[in-house]
């Protein structure tokens, strides 16, 4: 029998823009949530953690308030409006589509046959309705340099067929590693370049393409989430922070719930618009210019006691999480539009010392297959315990996060070797050897003659190490790198690499350095020409930028696989560590981006 829940739309197929419409309802918020169980289920210590049953949308259709549509110009006087076709770069038109907001399809109608019309070479168009003030403002998006009268005759000509919108803007399409049409700053053409928008009883102010929930209804529910979890059982939080603040929404709603309230964000128009709604709202909310990670590294311990975390898909960078965790936060709310790169920085934050206590997904996005969800993380005072690789007489192979750093580097700072030492009951182990931050993989701990004894066959080279390293292109089968010479370095340093394999058309390689200096291995697959993925210091930007934004790297692609060292006996022993679940992530979705380009 056939379900009378299911929506049927004109444009499906071919349009693939609703994922899950086929569904009924309580099919679609089980797939959201078995989606984000899945990707926590990717890392051993977050395969505990309750995921909560899916908030639901007030609404399935009808709820988007912003709308992003490719344009194309078809024969006769008519433009196409709507979504690329899956794996193609052709425009579907879309007219009447169903999540579209009722306010803003008369608005494309009539861009429909204006764009018909004209010569000029509109790409995208970005249309925002305010729920609260009944109004629109487009903004047309051009490749390059486009005659400004025409934009304008555009502009005036919808302004005057449709008195709703309130003002036309104009922006050039932004260049990058990945699509960015959408990006950049919007010059005004016509009217006023602001709505105002409402989420509850707080006011918003919203510039052309400024980041905002496209469902204000849903968005409460979100809000509500977070509240429930931040709030204090009694009286006001000692401070609230909102990072990745956008325009504010969280920073001005949650207002109420302590002293003082922080929103942070690197965005001028973002930083504008948060300060011009915390006005409208009549809410005290420091509004703060700064790159994320620059703010948190200027925070002294304890200053943090609620924090909202609201990252862009990409994820937090692993300076930032780490400069959280020593903030000393007692309560955060991570809002993610990605379960794989949220599961990733949970599973970071579990050695700093936040834990994460449930995920709550919410339908932000009826009928389609993004999923948002809401972390709620806890300061946690049980130690954490590292994995043991081994114990070998009185050496200690302890499997280091990439998070941590080998030593403390600062007063309170987390570190594998406090770690180690808490769960092996023993203040007198050392490190062997040391791995960067950044960097995974076992690392040998050990104390008195056995620790001497160690770093003599480090220091005699019969110690092996092999690491993998994923790099940018595809090298020779293997290879010998020699040193660069000079007194700094040594004319000595050799590293010798095989191709392991080749995935998503990058080299997949085991690394193996006969001498060990610093950032060697680095250093010498630069020189080859195939930098390490996720490298910033010597790596290729723009593929570790397009690794980040695709891919969900957020390191450098550095494992030790495998140490091998003498025993107390004599015997050469071996310790190897599989890839980390954050890199085992970065070729999954690698493989995954390589299936769906040859579709």
């Amino acid at each position: 029998m056939p379900d009378d829940r299911i929506i049927h739309c004109p444009h499906r197929p071919p349009c693939g823009g609703c994922a899950l419409l086929e569904l009924p309802p309580e099919r679609q918020l089980a797939w959201k949530r078995e989606r984000t169980a899945e990707a926590l289920a990717r890392f051993p210590s977050l395969r505990g953690v309750e995921v909560r049953e899916c908030v639901p949308a007030p609404s399935p259709t009808g709820y988007r308030t912003r709308v992003k549509f490719a344009v194309a110009r078809w024969p006769g006087e008519r433009a196409a409006l709507g979504l690329f076709r899956p794996g193609t770069h052709e425009v579907l038109d879309l007219p009447g589509c169903l999540v579209v907001h009722e306010g803003l399809r008369p608005v494309l109608e009539e861009l429909r046959g204006l764009l018909g019309r004209t010569t000029t070479a509109v790409r995208h168009v970005d249309l925002r309705w305010s729920s609260l003030e009944s109004r629109a403002h487009v903004t047309l998006v051009v490749d390059g340099p486009s005659d400004p009268r025409r934009v304008e005759d555009v502009a005036r000509a919808l302004v005057a067929a449709r008195p709703e919108v309130r003002g036309v803007g104009l922006r050039t399409t932004a260049e990058g590693p990945v699509p960015r049409a959408l990006g950049g700053a919007t010059v005004p053409v016509v009217g006023e370049p602001y709505l105002v928008e409402a989420i509850g009883d707080t006011r918003y102010r919203l510039s052309p393409g400024a980041f905002f929930q496209t469902d204000p209804a849903a968005a409460e529910r979100l809000h509500d989430v977070v509240r429930g979890w931040l709030a204090p059982k009694k009286g006001r939080a000692r401070s609230l922070c909102d990072l990745y603040a956008g325009a504010g929404a969280f920073a001005i709603a949650l207002a109420d719930l302590a002293d003082e309230v922080t929103a942070v964000e690197a965005v001028g128009t973002a930083v504008e618009d948060a300060a011009a709604g915390a006005r409208l709202s009549r809410r005290e909310v420091r509004v703060v210019r700064a790159p994320v990670e620059r703010f948190l590294a200027g925070l002294r311990r304890g200053f943090l006691d609620r924090v909202v975390l609201d990252p862009p898909r990409r994820g937090v960078p692993a300076n930032a999480l780490r400069s959280l965790a020593a903030a000393g936060p007692e309560r955060v709310a991570y809002v993610s539009c990605d379960p794989d790169t949220l599961a990733r920085d949970l599973d970071a934050l579990v050695p700093l010392g936040l834990a994460p206590q449930a995920v709550v997904p919410v339908d932000l996005f009826a009928l389609t297959d993004e999923v948002e969800a809401v972390a709620l993380l806890g300061r946690t005072r049980r130690p954490w315990r590292p994995a043991v690789l081994g114990r070998f007489g009185g050496v200690v192979a302890a499997d280091k996060p990439a998070i941590l750093p080998t030593h403390p580097q600062a007063a309170g700072e987390a570190s594998l070797l406090l770690a180690v030492r808490e769960a092996e009951g023993d203040e007198e182990l050392q490190p062997a050897h040391r791995l960067d931050v950044g960097t995974s993989g076992p690392v040998l701990f050990a104390r008195g003659d056995t620790l001497r004894a160690l770093g003599r066959a480090f220091e005699s080279g019969a110690v092996a190490k092999e690491y993998l390293a994923l790099v940018k292109g595809v090298p020779h089968k293997s290879g010998r790198v020699r040193g660069e010479g000079g007194a700094t370095r040594g004319g000595d340093e050799e590293t010798r690499y095989r191709l392991e394999r080749i995935v998503g058309g990058y080299g997949l390689l085991r690394v193996s350095p006969t001498t060990g200096r610093r950032h060697q291995i680095r250093r010498h697959l630069r020189r080859i020409g195939h930098p390490i993925l996720g490298d910033e210091r010597y790596g290729d930007p723009r593929a570790n930028r397009f690794l980040a934004e695709t891919c969900a790297l957020a390191r450098t692609f550095l494992h030790l696989a495998a140490i091998t060292f003498p025993g107390p006996d004599g015997h050469p022993l071996r310790v190897e560590a599989p890839l980390p679940a954050e890199l085992e992530l970065v070729i999954a979705r690698l493989k995954q981006l390589r299936v769906t380009a040859a579709t």
